[in-house]
């Protein structure tokens, strides 16, 4: 028993070290892209990039769990001839669904890209069309993978299909840009589909060295009797479809926006080509920023739900609130300064990043930045709420958050003073309704209040020396050197100084704080030979 929950724990450790290479590389995709295709193709990729992951909704996302699942069932039975015909019936399922969806989208591209208002992302489009394809059977390895509790391939897998993106991307977009925008975003999608490729090609490869011994094995179990194919089909259906919709909630909301900002911008006057970079700015450059530190939380919300689910099982709801309370306090240690830094320097660090775009990408910046505090704490609270086993809960506040998002960029959008800040006040709405329907949840079912002003006290008290420390930061560099990029590194780097010098003086975590978190004995032991704690 030692040994399995050792296998997995080492398990999920992998795959949490792989996740976290493979969203810091797609966060930060986007900042050096932007300055080669510029605004106007980032709007372009990002439709194309937007109908991509909805596809993939209905393909990858959930139906590797189930065959993880079924996989795992199987063999804790020791029957290995079923778990490999799981896996070689949903490697056939999956492989039909993604050439049906790639197909469907290649010849539907033109129809897509009008729909959404952003005719201009065509060839986008059509570039990401068979990625659809290669990521679907790439999941079919990845859940027969881990279902045999061999995390490896799957992280190896993730590490490659992002390299591999990233750079093919950055040349083709580069190599297309003599050929204009829209080709130029079709190249750097096109990076995706690559990925896709080379994911499939190192699974196949890690499972071809084994294929011998598999079938060794499975010559043991010859001529018994397994489950039919159409029985197999069934249960992964069953299991997935729940997963299936409620992931696409928000690839669903995603184009939503999308049609929704287009059509408002050119109601409010805007030609399609200012509309196409206005949207480009948001939702490929402002918004890849403060995509940034949800990476962090992504992990905490990770590491949460076996932490919370403990607790629950004790019934120690004492627990569950302190490990809630100390949660929501790292999520507020990080998305705090890190939205009032966006927010204070919006505008140097746009300049410094994107020198050609207008000075409107800065302000964009600055309308979305508090969507960073809320964006995190949503996430946190997830993490929460799965641990309590109230998952539908986040699923529904979501929606909601989505909804609302929706009317207030319709609204706002199209009045011609706001134009794009409508729908980045939008997404700060949006976000900060989810936040606070998910802590109403919280104590509901917490039967007490978190005391929101205990968790929230130090954090203020370090966010606001922060900001003061980088506006005057910023401004006396400029004063002396007169040098954009310089004033802007030099305002950051002061203002993480401060930071964490506050954080230490006023004790933002305690040691007992410290000591209850995932690994936090271990941190904290460093921090006191340190003498940082």
């Amino acid at each position: 028993m030692e040994n399995k929950k050792h296998s997995f724990v080492k398990g999920a450790l992998i795959l949490t070290i792989a996740g976290m290479i493979s969203k810091i590389l797609g966060a930060i995709y986007r900042i050096p892209l932007g300055q080669i295709i510029t605004s106007e193709g980032l709007a372009y990729h990002q439709t194309a990039y937007d109908l991509y992951i909805l596809m993939l909704t209905f393909s990858s996302y959930s139906i590797p769990t189930a065959i993880s699942k079924l996989v795992s069932e199987r063999l804790e039975e020791g029957r290995r001839d079923e778990a490999h015909k799981i896996f070689r019936v949903a490697m056939g399922l999956l492989a039909s669904i993604g050439i049906i969806l790639s197909v469907t989208l290649f010849f539907n591209a033109e129809a897509f890209s009008k729909a959404f208002k952003n005719p201009g992302s065509y060839f986008a489009v059509l570039a990401v069309s068979p990625a659809i394809f290669t990521v679907s059977i790439s999941g079919a390895f990845r859940g027969y993978f881990q279902g045999m509790q061999n995390m490896t391939p799957s992280a190896t897998s993730q590490v490659t299909e992002q390299i591999s993106r990233v750079l093919v991307g950055f040349l083709l977009a580069y190599l297309l840009l003599p050929f204009g925008y829209m080709a130029s975003a079709a190249g750097a999608i096109f990076g995706t589909t690559i990925g896709g490729l080379v994911s499939f090609l190192t699974l196949y490869i890690i499972y071809n060295k084994d294929k011998r011994r598999i079938k060794v094995e499975l010559l043991d179990f010859k001529g018994r009797k397994t489950e039919s194919a159409l029985s197999i089909i069934k249960r992964i259906v069953k299991f997935s479809l729940p997963i299936m919709i409620g992931g696409s909630i928000m690839p669903i909301m995603n184009l939503l926006d999308t049609f929704i900002v287009m059509d408002r911008l050119q109601a409010a006057g805007f030609n399609q080509i200012t509309a196409t970079k206005l949207f480009g700015q948001l939702k490929g450059m402002a918004t890849s920023f403060v995509n940034v530190p949800q990476v962090f939380t992504i992990s905490l919300a990770a590491s949460l739900v076996p932490a919370i689910s403990e607790s629950m099982v004790r019934k120690d709801l004492e627990s569950v609130r302190r490990k809630s309370q100390l949660a929501l306090k790292m999520s507020l240690l990080l998305g705090l300064p890190a939205a009032m830094g966006l927010f204070i320097l919006a505008g140097p660090i746009m300049q410094m990043f994107y020198p050609n775009e207008t000075e409107s990408l800065g302000i964009a910046l600055r309308y979305v930045s508090p969507a960073v505090i809320f964006l995190t704490l949503v996430q946190t609270m997830t993490g929460i709420l799965q641990g309590m086993g109230r998952e539908r809960i986040p699923v529904i506040n979501m929606v909601i958050g989505a909804s609302i998002k929706a009317v207030v960029s319709y609204v706002l959008t199209s009045m011609p003073a706001l134009n794009i800040n409508g729908a980045a006040l939008g997404t700060v709405l949006g976000y900060g309704a989810a936040s606070v329907l998910n802590y109403r949840a919280l104590v509901k079912y917490q039967k007490r209040g978190l005391n929101i002003i205990s968790i929230s006290a130090k954090p203020v008290i370090a966010t606001i020396a922060m900001t003061v420390s980088a506006h005057f930061g910023y401004k006396l560099s400029y004063g002396f050197i007169g040098r954009n990029s310089i004033a802007t590194l030099m305002g950051i780097l002061l203002a993480v100084v401060v930071y964490g010098i506050v954080i230490v003086l006023i004790k933002g975590i305690t040691e007992e704080e410290l000591d209850s978190a995932p690994g936090g004995k271990k941190l904290s032991k460093f921090l006191r030979k340190k003498g940082l704690i």
